[in-house]
């Protein structure tokens, strides 16, 4: 097994005030959740395992991946969540792009997140590079019902890909909730040979909702994650269109043009969406829009995400992706 040096003695890096939120990022009362969600770039631990896809991100592979790297990243990943849960864990954070359990135990025992007492659902999944999704909540907001892997299934076959992760909890507020957490296939190959693959995951993920709708339709269901996809695209229509005039609404975050900018062109491929009895709440979405997360877009102009790596050049920053936050309250 990895393990991660003691993190008890770290230290916040110097200008942590610029962690501090918007004033008009509050909402008057208190959530019954909060959901971070937030694809963390390669989140790899440094050292090695049986693993072939995470060579690359080891000291002596292609990126040097260094402890003191990973060290960097994992302040900053843990600072990040601090701050989007208001100076204390959001009640449920899902990573993607996390190697293993090991990085999620090394972000518990943060001193920063060490308070809230997380707890972490992950599963090692059938992604050829090793990189899953990851699940923290807080014991103290919810109660864990259970959690299943949905593997991706494609002409009869489970693919090599994200397992779609669906958590079943019970909120302080006493309803239940339905949480499907999906980082699916990204368009790296071409857009052509990717969209079925992402037209499947799509439409499996509908099915599934399809019936949940119908057998427990006074739940609260929550869809988040990284679909590699826009709300224009077939793929996400298939989650917002569907029976009875809709299967999910889509709570577009505000705080940003989109959540990943390409050759200059900001995208919004992060998404959340509720369904179900959400006639008892009323959802308000941002991206974690924080000054340490972009740096100058000296080619297209503006800002942009301030990533972990251009290319194979280290670049010292967090992630390619903003992390989009959802706070939930009741409508009466």
């Amino acid at each position: 097994m990895k393990r991660f040096f003691c993190l008890a003695f770290c230290c916040l890096l110097p200008g942590f005030h610029s962690f501090m939120f918007p004033g008009d990022i509050h909402s008057a009362g208190s959530p019954v959740l909060t959901l971070l969600f937030y694809n963390t770039e390669n989140f790899f631990h440094p050292s090695d395992d049986p693993v072939p896809g995470d060579d690359e991100f080891t000291p002596e592979g292609e990126r040097h991946w260094t402890f003191g790297r990973y060290r960097d990243k994992l302040n900053g990943i843990a600072r990040i969540i601090y701050a989007a849960g208001e100076w204390g864990a959001p009640d449920i954070t899902g990573l993607c792009e996390i190697e293993n359990r090991d990085v999620l135990e090394d972000l518990v025992r943060h001193p920063l997140l060490s308070p809230s007492g997380l707890m972490i659902l992950h599963s090692d999944g059938p992604d050829p590079r090793g990189i899953d999704i990851g699940v923290l909540y807080r014991p103290d907001r919810i109660r864990l019902l259970s959690r299943k892997r949905r593997p991706v299934i494609i002409d009869g076959k489970p693919v090599n890909t994200r397992e779609i992760i669906q958590v079943t909890a019970l909120l302080k507020s006493g309803d239940t909730l339905e949480l499907f957490l999906n980082h699916w296939t990204s368009k790296y190959g071409g857009i052509a040979a990717t969209d079925e693959k992402r037209m499947a995951i799509a439409s499996q993920l509908a099915a599934v909702l399809d019936s949940l709708l119908t057998s427990s339709p006074g739940r609260l269901v929550l869809v988040a994650g990284d679909l590699n996809d826009n709300s224009a695209s077939a793929s996400v229509q298939l989650l917002t269109g569907g029976r009875a005039g809709g299967r999910l609404e889509e709570i577009v975050p505000s705080g940003a043009e989109g959540s990943y900018k390409y050759q200059g062109k900001w995208d919004l491929i992060d998404h959340v969406f509720a369904g179900g009895a959400t006639d008892k709440f009323r959802f308000g979405a941002e991206f974690v829009h924080l000054p340490v997360l972009f740096e100058p877009d000296e080619k297209f102009n503006g800002i942009k995400p301030f990533r972990t790596y251009t290319g194979f050049t280290y670049n010292g920053g967090y992630s390619d992706h903003l992390p989009v936050l959802l706070r939930i309250y009741r409508a009466d």
